[in-house]
């Protein structure tokens, strides 16, 4: 596996896994950065290579409070950091 980390954009966020750990059936998931309030939920036992990573993936994200993001293949957009 070249890349062990797992990003994706979903409806409240975008989450963040582990390709390297499995549970319950899917990749084992390390944060979730919403949409609405910039900040990082964390999940249990995020490894720590994987935790320096989406700290700097979400900061790009948090740079861009108040800027519409695209959430779909339809076009359909959100605006970040609405909630603050």
């Amino acid at each position: 596996m070249s890349d062990p980390l797992f990003s994706g954009v979903f409806a409240t966020g975008i989450g963040y896994a582990d390709r390297r750990v499995e549970e319950h059936g899917d990749y084992k998931w390390c944060a979730l950065l919403l949409f609405s309030t910039l900040e990082i939920y964390w999940y249990k036992n995020c490894s720590p290579d994987l935790k320096e990573r989406i700290i700097a993936d979400a900061a790009k994200i948090q740079a861009r409070k108040g800027e519409q993001y695209q959430v779909s293949g339809s076009g359909q957009t959100i605006t970040l950091g609405y909630d603050l």
